[in-house]
């Protein structure tokens, strides 16, 4: 894994309740696009692949949470 991706909890909103879709390594490029996403200036359609190996349109996320390595 690239050292400049770090890994992240990935969240969606289902009906009125934040959902876990899973856990993924997200690089600066998949950051920029999340954060795009967010404030409705995605230009074009974005995936990611969690850990699980399920593929996400970053559309989807309604919330990030970055996983510190144990011991940080």
């Amino acid at each position: 894994m690239s050292r400049l991706s770090k890994l992240y909890a990935v969240y969606t909103i289902a009906k009125t309740e934040e959902r876990f879709l899973g856990q993924a390594y997200l690089t600066e490029k998949d950051l920029q696009a999340i954060e795009d996403s967010f404030i409705g200036k995605l230009q074009s359609e974005h995936l990611i692949t969690l850990t699980d190996g399920d593929v996400v349109n970053i559309s989807m996320i309604e919330s990030i949470e970055e996983i510190m390595p144990d011991g940080e």
